[in-house]
């Protein structure tokens, strides 16, 4: 199995969230990993989305997961070259955000 290393420090892999697009949850256990999250801020107001906005959770459905992961499992090894592909969705459209992150227009 390849490793990610940085300094002298090295992982087994990268654990991102479980989200409604991530197959399967694997156990972590005797593993090495680093962790991902990723803050979606708004434009103006710098307050975090955690959510989808009703707008688009009446489009979406009930997902709630806000960014969507794109994976078999929620955790990530790397490939025989040493990268990893981590794949997202922001499924919210920013412009329904509005008045408090005007910035967005």
């Amino acid at each position: 199995m390849k490793i990610l290393s940085r300094g002298s420090a090295t992982y087994d892999g990268l654990k991102i969230p479980t989200t409604s697009l991530v197959k399967k949850e694997e156990c972590e256990s005797g593993k090495k990993l680093l962790h991902l999250q990723i803050r979606v801020l708004g434009a103006t107001s710098k307050a975090p989305y955690k959510t989808l906005c009703h707008k688009c959770k009446d489009m979406k459905g009930d997902m709630d997961a806000f960014p969507d992961f794109h994976a078999k499992s929620n955790i990530l090894v790397p490939q025989k070259n040493g990268r990893l592909l981590v794949v997202f969705t922001l499924t919210c459209c920013s412009r329904h955000r509005k008045p408090q992150d005007s910035e967005y227009w």
